[in-house]
């Protein structure tokens, strides 16, 4: 009898451990780069900052995912959709009728397709404005995640139903057709990375495109508002872990390691 066909057998040597970049097949406007361990045990997804550089991000963390077999997935999503002056879109999970987080799970599906693995769960983790889209992700989809880390981001989103998306989560119900999964968030390891130096004022000015109500509520440099995120996660019973990386400005590199312990605690693998 023949042997069974593998599943390597039908995707294409290209498209293991360091890929190229991947048209997303349901809107092939986004993309994604990966690397692929010849046994996938976990899925890491890590989403870029503004300057969109995906693939460094994979080529970083590449030696985590070889050591816990982790099929590491870095999205891309492109500057200049619709409005070609935009370099903000994915940040606020929702662009002009575009739902990122949509695009997210409909990425890590067609993934778990391709390689015929199955995880109804991952890590995930971002820099400044991918940590932006990362925690505003965790609100909505927390009971997806094994883990979350987020590093630098500079406009957070605080769980205060007094202010309005995006300072606040006032109507974030009503915008995302889902409630905000507390319980999930409480059960979920959450790893806040700032560098010490990461102070530089980013305060929003009425009138500013990003201004809304409570705009600056959380601070007035990215180390007051993780801060104040902090100090909001404890509070309704967060298993989050702050840290401050010494001599470090707004820059992921000295923030690597510790993205990458945090991760390898929060790993799914014996």
């Amino acid at each position: 009898m023949p042997k069974p066909e593998r599943s390597r057998d039908k995707v294409s040597p290209f498209l293991y451990h360091r890929t190229s970049f991947i048209a997303y097949g349901a809107d092939p406007r986004f993309s994604y780069c990966l690397y692929v361990p010849d046994e996938v045990r976990q899925i890491c997804v890590y989403v870029h900052g503004t300057y969109r550089d995906a693939a460094m991000y994979r080529d970083q963390l590449t030696d985590f995912a070889v050591r816990n077999q982790a099929l590491l997935v870095c999205p891309l999503f492109p500057a200049g959709l619709i409005d070609p002056q935009d370099v903000e879109n994915y940040k606020l999970l929702l662009y002009r009728g575009i739902r990122f987080d949509q695009i997210l799970l409909g990425m890590v599906d067609e993934i778990c397709k391709r390689y015929a693995v199955h995880f109804e769960r991952f890590m995930l983790g971002g820099f400044s404005g991918g940590a932006q889209f990362a925690h505003r992700f965790a609100y909505f989809h927390a009971d997806r995640l094994t883990a979350l880390s987020l590093a630098a981001p500079g406009r957070v989103t605080l769980l205060d139903e007094s202010l309005d998306w995006w300072s606040g989560t006032g109507d974030a119900e009503q915008l995302f057709g889902r409630a905000i999964d507390i319980p999930a968030l409480r059960a979920l390891p959450i790893q806040l990375l700032v560098g010490e130096n990461d102070a530089a004022n980013i305060t929003i000015a009425k009138g500013d495109p990003w201004w809304v109500p409570g705009a600056d509520r959380a601070g007035a440099n990215r180390r007051e508002r993780l801060d104040s995120l902090h100090r909001q996660y404890q509070r309704i019973g967060c298993d989050a872990q702050l840290e401050a990386v010494a001599n470090c400005g707004h820059d992921w590199h000295p923030l690597r390691d510790a993205t990458i312990r945090f991760f390898e605690v929060s790993s799914v693998l014996d």
